[in-house]
């Protein structure tokens, strides 16, 4: 496996593979088994994630996975997780952010937190065998949000941060999400997406990060989850191309999406729309937590002894996601499932 930076994120956004996003901190992991009826302890979040990380067809359509700090340092019986998705040709990550903190005086507003001790944490998770990392910030839409001072407040601490990951020979992944969550139209969330952008890449560039070693991860252009207003799957794919085509970098490393609350089959159309508009100048592909894994979930949840079933579910939906990302997906094959998952995490 290639260190060079370009190398690793063209690796991560690999024609027909994508990123599964496994780094739900304890707290969220509790809240989604809770929901299933499973008791949430560090063996019972090791044990589901062993079992999606040993899926046999899972190196198929999975470039490589991000991890919770608690997960990273997990063990299947004989090799840590980072160990064993290396020996798949899956590439490990890490989530590294410590979550999000009120903007002081802009309510409404968050920023992302964790900076402090950053390049000592970035040089441990490099030894231990990390090749990339996240870091998430949010971006609420509302009544006079975002403000500007909001969106380039969170541009700089993920530039910061995207600093750090390539000193440490490790490929940051930027997640600056606009929320689905609100009324808004799915005009005014395209350009607060465009705007989110701008700011982004113009500190990026200024702060001198390498782009060809550097992955996107951000939400598609949609109407507020309460908005009443129907996904057009046509339309969030149009102005979502647009978007990306206007105001991202031509030498950027890759881009990935986040499901952030849709449904699986609506998260997998929208991806399959966006990418039946290609060509793109770079790699373009998912990284999905629920969209990938919530009906894995519920399944394992119903029967935890039969695991080739649960894996057998898992490896389906990779390979859904995977079809989606070339354009290739035949969405009738689609099951109907009209549940929403919940609101995104705050």
């Amino acid at each position: 496996m290639s260190d060079n930076l370009a190398d690793i994120a063209r690796s991560l956004v690999a024609k027909g593979k994508g990123i599964l996003a496994a780094d739900e901190s304890s707290p969220t992991c509790a809240k989604r088994f809770d929901l299933v009826g499973i008791e949430c302890t560090e063996e019972t979040r090791r044990e589901y994630r062993e079992l999606l990380l040993t899926t046999p067809e899972a190196s198929q359509h999975m470039s490589g996975v991000i991890h919770f700090d608690e997960t990273f340092w997990q063990s299947t019986d004989s090799q840590t997780f980072p160990e064993y998705l290396k020996s798949q040709n899956i590439i490990p990550g890490i989530k590294v952010d410590k979550g999000l903190i009120p903007l002081d005086k802009f309510e409404g507003e968050k920023i992302s937190q964790g900076l402090d001790g950053l390049k000592e944490r970035m040089d441990k998770y490099f030894e231990s065998g990390a090749r990339f990392a996240k870091w998430r910030s949010v971006i609420a839409i509302g009544d006079g949000i975002p403000t500007p001072q909001c969106i380039q407040a969170n541009a700089f601490v993920l530039t910061r941060y995207a600093a750090i990951c390539q000193a440490a020979g490790i490929v940051p992944i930027v997640e600056p999400e606009v929320l689905y969550d609100g009324t808004h139209t799915i005009d005014s969330c395209y350009e607060t997406i465009i705007k989110v952008y701008d700011a982004l890449f113009g500190s990026l560039r200024e702060y001198r990060v390498d782009m060809s070693g550097v992955i996107l991860k951000t939400s598609m252009v949609l109407p507020g989850k309460t908005s009443g207003i129907s996904i057009n799957y046509d339309e969030v794919a149009e102005k979502t191309v647009k978007a990306l085509h206007e105001h991202l970098p031509q030498d950027l490393g890759g881009v990935v999406f986040l499901s952030g609350g849709q449904t699986s089959n609506d998260a997998f159309i929208n991806l399959n729309r966006i990418a039946k508009l290609g060509p793109h100048p770079w790699g373009l592909t998912f990284s999905y937590s629920r969209a990938l894994q919530d009906p894995v979930l519920k399944l394992w949840a119903k029967d935890r002894e039969n695991k080739k079933a649960v894996q057998e579910l898992f490896a389906n939906q990779l390979r859904l996601a995977g079809a989606a990302s070339l354009g290739e997906l035949n969405e009738s094959e689609l099951h109907d499932n009209t549940e929403a998952t919940k609101s995104q995490d705050l």
